[in-house]
């Protein structure tokens, strides 16, 4: 996926969020399905769609979604950690 084609979907998930949560969860899923790439804008754009993703679960009281994509996503977090604190390093 384009990084501007990520950008798009996110905003167009924000939008729906409310309305039609399902469509908006599964654009969600789409960005986060695959990895981030290296450069920071992906990384931010993956962020923000998961951050979009639990936020949408908090709002519909889905604690157990939530919990399930924290399990999920712990790997891929730590990832994003150590990658910030190397470039800190260098």
């Amino acid at each position: 996926m384009a990084q501007e084609d990520a950008a798009k979907r996110i905003e167009e998930a924000k939008k729906l969020s409310k309305d039609q949560p399902s469509k908006a969860e599964a654009i969600y899923k789409e960005i986060l399905s695959q990895p981030p790439g290296t450069s920071d804008k992906a990384v931010r754009e993956f962020e923000t769609a998961l951050l979009g993703l639990g936020e949408l679960y908090r709002d519909h009281k889905r604690t157990q979604d939530l919990a399930n994509l924290i399990q999920q996503t712990r790997e891929v977090l730590t990832t994003f950690a150590r990658a910030k604190t190397s470039k800190l390093s260098e």
